[in-house]
């Protein structure tokens, strides 16, 4: 396995409860956020499955999207250094498609762009136990089948937010996740609430956010509301509702 990364630059590393609860948005809007406060951010999706195939080059949209975001003069490779098509878990993407997930390139790239940017937002797949690649040996780290999402937030020394739903079922997904997330050591700053869907004003959304203040060990940062219409001015507006108080960021 790679060493640690290290370097000067501050940063978060944004997880979610699952996929689909839209960390690429929540990672958005902490980016446009810290940038209003003129901090100079760097956006990175370590690892991109379900990129587009345009004649053999993958193109990944999140990390594109992120970048864009950032408004970044630097090259995607940076960005989103490890590409798979196959909309899937990286371990499986990786023997489906034949090509290794190269640790030390996401290592090498977050180091280069914290050399070069104030703060980092670095966007995982998936939640914790996404499995990255598999142990070539069992005494790398115990009995460890496999090398997880966890695993790379660790790697980066990087505190974490996790991103989750409103919607019913989000209760046990946020605890188990978090409590999952301390118990291995990381720091986790707190708990983003985000309305990937329409909200669709059931109980469970009126109640869910009340119910994990009261039960979640670590802090509920927001509640960031749909987005419709994805693009920057929407983006702005969300940003300019929240504070980063809790980021420590520099300004």
């Amino acid at each position: 396995m790679p060493q640690s990364a290290s370097g000067s630059a501050k940063g978060v590393f944004i997880t979610g409860t699952d996929t689909g609860v839209g960390k690429t948005i929540a990672a958005a809007v902490l980016i446009r956020a810290l940038i209003k406060k003129g901090i100079k951010v760097a956006a990175m999706k370590p690892i991109e499955t379900g990129c587009l195939n345009r004649d053999g080059s993958l193109i990944p949209p999140d990390g594109m999207f992120l970048k864009s975001v950032a408004q970044m003069d630097t090259t995607i490779d940076l960005v989103s250094p490890i590409r798979f098509e196959q909309p899937l878990a990286p371990m499986v993407a990786s023997e489906l498609e034949g090509k290794a997930v190269e640790l030390r390139k996401i290592i090498d790239s977050y180091r280069i762009l914290s050399e070069q940017y104030s703060f980092m937002v670095v966007e995982g797949a998936g939640g914790l136990l996404v499995p990255i690649v598999k142990m070539k040996k069992k005494g790398d780290r115990a009995d460890q089948r496999a090398y997880f999402m966890v695993d790379l937030m660790r790697e980066l020394r990087l505190p974490v937010i996790i991103v989750t739903r409103p919607t019913l079922g989000t209760i046990n997904q946020t605890l188990l996740t978090v409590n999952h997330a301390l118990l291995t050591g990381l720091e986790v700053v707190g708990v983003l609430i985000n309305n990937a869907q329409a909200p669709g004003n059931s109980l469970a959304e009126k109640t869910n956010p009340l119910v994990l203040e009261e039960l979640c060990p670590v802090p509920i940062l927001g509640i960031l509301p749909h987005i419709n219409d994805v693009t920057l001015n929407t983006i702005d507006a969300v940003a300019a509702g929240m504070s980063v108080s809790f980021l420590k960021a520099g300004g």
